[in-house]
């Protein structure tokens, strides 16, 4: 929410996905209040693949469902340029639900009323930086918003296949972020954060090319969140750490 660039490694289920969502609804909802939510990407969301793709749009459709001004679309090799064909595609994938109208289903929907949300892979990325057809969503009159750019699973992007998001990291900024800070998160579940800090922040800061910090004596210096553990409680519980079992109907409770 201060604007920090921030790494989050947290453990699977842990509200990382939240992490970053929640600052940015919250900027788009202070930005509808202030009548200024225009079209134009605000959020880019990465994904290494489109299946955790599709799973975050599941996630999108529920949290905006009841929120009309604030778009969202996923533009990946699978996502039609057809307007209808990307309706009736959404219509076999999804038997039963409704589309929402603030969900753009085809590339050019997206062109032409570039999303507030914009979810895709970093392969396709590459191709959207590229092809004239799509440069709106980068420049011109829509394109002068963008404020986050979300890395997840950024622990996949190691050797080669790392050092290529980096400079396509370097080239979305040079394209969008010429007068503003864009805001770089990222999030891993295996990154390492626990053993050595400083080598995981130094690592985000490679690959965005923004400054991470880490000072171990300074919490306003510490641009990465890790896990807070519970302690496994001393009495009977049910859940994680429960040493007895239930018993079934009609028998009686046993240790």
């Amino acid at each position: 929410m201060a604007g920090r660039n921030l790494v989050v490694a947290t453990g699977t289920g842990s509200g990382k996905t939240e992490s970053f969502l929640l600052p940015v609804l919250n900027a788009l909802a202070a930005e509808h209040a202030r009548g200024t939510l225009g079209p134009g990407v605000r959020a880019l969301l990465l994904y290494p693949m489109n299946a955790l793709a599709n799973d975050q749009m599941k996630r999108l459709r529920r949290l905006l469902a009841d929120t009309p001004h604030i778009t969202f679309g996923r533009y990946t090799g699978d996502t039609k340029d057809d307007p209808q064909r990307a309706a009736d595609t959404f219509e076999q994938l999804n038997p039963g639900e409704p589309r929402l109208p603030n969900e753009l289903l085809s590339r050019r929907e997206m062109r032409a009323t570039p999303p507030h949300i914009l979810l895709t892979n970093y392969a396709m990325l590459e191709y959207l930086l590229l092809r004239p057809q799509d440069m709106d969503l980068f420049e011109g009159e829509q394109a002068g918003s963008w404020r986050f750019v979300v890395v997840d699973e950024a622990h996949v992007y190691d050797g080669a296949r790392g050092a290529e998001l980096a400079m396509l990291l370097r080239r979305l900024k040079d394209r969008v972020g010429q007068g503003r800070e864009i805001q770089a998160i990222a999030t891993s579940a295996t990154v390492g954060a626990e053993e050595n800090p400083a080598a995981v922040t130094a690592f985000a800061q490679a690959l965005f090319d923004v400054p991470f910090r880490w000072d171990a004596s300074d919490p306003a210096a510490q641009d990465l969140v890790t896990a807070t553990r519970v302690a496994t409680p001393d009495r009977p519980a049910l859940g994680a750490g429960a040493d007895h079992r239930v018993p079934a109907p009609g028998h009686d409770r046993r240790p």
